[in-house]
């Protein structure tokens, strides 16, 4: 496949503005003659199935896909299951130390009653007071155990509080040790996304295995066919047609819409200009440097009773060039600028191809279209 290199445009002294030209007519009498396609091989070489073949890759994508999603979401809910079973047993743990609160808050408040009763003095904004020498010895040390039985009381009520709030942190730290576990899950299934255990796995699913070694057959055929094509050993009318098959192009034939030249493809001895419309359709026709002046244009071609007419393609009122065409298929302004000096430096280049035999009505229609291209294209 030929690639013209980059260069600058010739820049050319601007014409003063004038009307648009009238559309250019075809003679009527080859209106209606089609564009010939290109003679048939007799090389035996089989043409892939390009569409076909899309297909069987983006369906064996779309399979390995499911697969891996489903391999994530398993092993992400068994993560989630470990988890909440983690999580639901510290659940009952911290019940049941809301329960051990409740009982020895009891206890604490129930041995402070009693203490308070016996000993109303030693009892202060709700806290025990240990008794006095001379209290304790007069009660037989009793004013002590019950200031001791506070104490111990209160002692095993924080301890139960303590419990709950270890619990609780546990709790929190659970969610943190989830997402940990979730983040190296990740890097754990990519890392085992090629194994053998996890291919065999894929394959053994249901219609997989056929899928993968059709697969592995177009990938091969098309190793080969690159070594051949590195190698020279391709010949000219198999790339060519190997191309428009993969491209997906057929003879440019009137009428049309919103056509563009979007390269210039040689194959041995023959070349050819290659038309993109704006539905991103391919098309061809045999090289004519005639067409050189419509390198920055986007043109239509349309029937007027019995004869075809030319004339420049508008978006919104106003004429559209090349940079518009490719913007709007590439989606990237930076890069439609840079193919279109790409394109225009490929049209700009000598040429001597070998004449094929074609109907030549749409390019003469063109090539007079191409005269007053310079009027409306930017330099």
């Amino acid at each position: 496949m030929s690639t013209g290199e980059d260069r600058a445009p010739v820049t050319e002294a601007p014409s003063p503005p004038e009307p648009e030209a009238a559309p250019v007519a075809a003679p009527a009498a080859h209106a209606t003659a089609p564009a010939a396609p290109p003679p048939p091989r007799t090389d035996g070489v089989v043409i892939p199935d390009f569409a076909d073949d899309a297909r069987a890759v983006a369906s064996f994508e779309s399979a390995r896909e499911r697969f891996e999603r489903a391999e994530s979401q398993s092993a992400e809910d068994e993560i989630r299951m470990g988890f909440k079973k983690r999580r639901d047993a510290l659940q009952i743990e911290v019940a049941t130390a809301e329960s051990l609160i409740a009982a020895r808050q009891a206890k604490w408040e129930k041995a402070l009653e009693t203490y308070g009763k016996r000993y109303p003095k030693s009892i202060e904004k709700g806290k025990a007071r240990k008794p006095g020498f001379m209290q304790n010895l007069m009660s037989f040390g009793n004013a002590g155990r019950m200031y001791q039985a506070t104490l111990d009381a209160s002692a095993d009520l924080n301890e139960a509080r303590s419990l709950r709030r270890r619990k609780e942190h546990e709790d929190e730290e659970i969610e943190t040790q989830q997402r940990r576990a979730l983040a190296k899950l990740e890097e754990t299934l990519k890392g085992h996304a090629n194994s053998k255990e996890t291919q065999d796995k894929f394959l053994s699913r249901p219609g997989n295995a056929a899928l993968a070694k059709r697969v592995q057959e177009i990938r091969a055929e098309r190793t080969a066919y690159a070594a051949r094509l590195e190698a020279g050993k391709v010949p000219p009318l198999e790339h060519r047609d190997r191309h428009f098959t993969q491209l997906d192009a057929a003879p440019l034939e009137a009428p049309f819409a919103g056509v563009a030249i979007v390269g210039v493809e040689a194959y041995g001895e023959l070349c050819y200009l290659i038309f993109r419309d704006r539905e991103k359709k391919h098309f061809y026709r045999p090289y004519d440097s005639r067409l050189e002046g419509l390198s920055d244009s986007v043109f239509d071609v349309y029937r007027i009773a019995d004869r075809f007419e030319a004339k420049f393609h508008k978006r919104e009122g106003k004429p559209m060039n090349l940079s518009d065409h490719l913007t709007e298929y590439l989606r990237d302004d930076e890069r439609a600028k840079s193919d279109a000096r790409r394109i225009r430096a490929q049209l700009r280049e000598p040429r001597t191809p070998k004449v094929q035999e074609t109907d030549k009505s749409l390019m003469d229609l063109l090539a007079e279209l191409a005269k007053n291209a310079g009027r409306f294209n930017s330099v």
